[in-house]
């Protein structure tokens, strides 16, 4: 039996974001956030979810989610078909609400976890929904729950704030992390842009390692086909530069090595050409990886190096029961 993609881990924390059909202002009128939210707290109790953060700006959402109960695809599925619902009975009409099905970024816990709670927190201010100054008075993010301890519900969790040294969940600790809210846009507002791209590329947000690890598991699933193109390109440069990897230690080579051989040694030839017959990597990614030459060389090289030599190379006869993790 396969094994479960990602969305479905019950270890697993999301970034999950979405946004209203033909980029529409879902969210324009108060009535409507106030939909929302309710909407989404009632998801959390119903699908035991924990809730590290949301923001809701005009047409869109983000929320950082945690499932113990391996639920994503499920409560996503109710949380945006009741919304759509609610919306659509009071404003009398039809039609789907929202852009899609919902993305979703596997998130590493540490320090991506902190960015990505701090980039939710700084969505409004970003936009211009609040100014820097009233940041935690701004109602429709988590930011606004978090201090109120004695009346914010249970599944909001912030195990996040483990993570930093500074900051604790007592009314001093949300004032510190207030304050450090402010001095991160008002210091960089740079850093806050970067963050954007950050966070809401690819299909997961965390190390090298982990996004190898999220990649290896995603590829096994119907998951990866509903990622868009460029995702899907970040996912084979992912898995590409895994069995790149796998190759080089077999044959004890490092990529400097590949920077300082020339570009038709063997096993630069060997390894590209398993590559090229075991996965479907381009000619243009192996000629960067390991300093080939040209896109166009790489082929016609591999092309004389397998009919020639391939058969007889030590290289090849190393990497034969290889079995490339792909």
């Amino acid at each position: 039996m396969a094994r479960k993609p990602r969305v479905e881990s019950n270890t697993g924390l999301y970034h999950v974001l979405n946004r209203g059909n033909y980029r529409s202002h879902i969210f324009e009128s108060e009535g409507a956030k106030v939909s929302f939210v309710k909407t989404l707290f009632e998801a959390c109790e119903r699908f035991s979810w924990k809730l590290s953060g949301f923001c809701l700006m005009t047409n869109h959402y983000h929320l950082c989610i945690g499932t113990p109960r391996g639920n994503l695809s499920n409560g996503m599925r109710w949380l945006q078909s009741t919304f759509a619902s609610r919306f659509n009975k009071y404003r009398k009409e039809r039609g789907h609400l929202f852009q899609g099905r919902f993305k979703s970024i596997a998130v590493e816990p540490g320090e991506y976890w902190l960015k990505l709670v701090d980039y939710i927190h700084l969505n409004p201010v970003q936009v211009g929904l609040v100014d820097v100054e009233n940041i935690g008075r701004y109602p429709w993010t988590s930011l606004f729950y978090f201090p109120k301890r004695s009346s914010r519900p249970e599944f909001l969790d912030c195990e996040w704030m483990d993570y930093f040294s500074d900051f604790d969940d007592s009314k001093g600790g949300w004032v510190r992390y207030i304050n450090h809210l402010r001095l991160k846009i008002s210091d960089d507002p740079k850093e806050v842009e970067e963050l954007d791209r950050q966070m809401c590329r690819g299909w997961s947000l965390g190390s090298t390692d982990f996004g190898k690890a999220v990649a290896a598991e995603l590829k096994e699933t119907s998951a990866v086909l509903r990622l868009d193109r460029k995702d899907l390109a970040l996912l084979n440069e992912t898995l590409w530069e895994a069995s790149l990897k796998q190759c080089l230690s077999h044959l004890r080579k490092t990529t400097k090595d590949a920077q300082m051989e020339k570009r038709s040694v063997d096993w630069k030839l060997a390894i590209a050409s398993k590559m090229k017959r075991e996965t479907p990597v381009t000619n243009a990614w192996l000629t960067e990886q390991l300093e080939m030459g040209t896109t166009r060389s790489v082929s016609a090289i591999c092309g004389v190096y397998q009919r020639e030599k391939e058969s007889s190379c030590p290289q090849a006869k190393a990497l034969r029961n290889l079995i490339i993790d792909y």
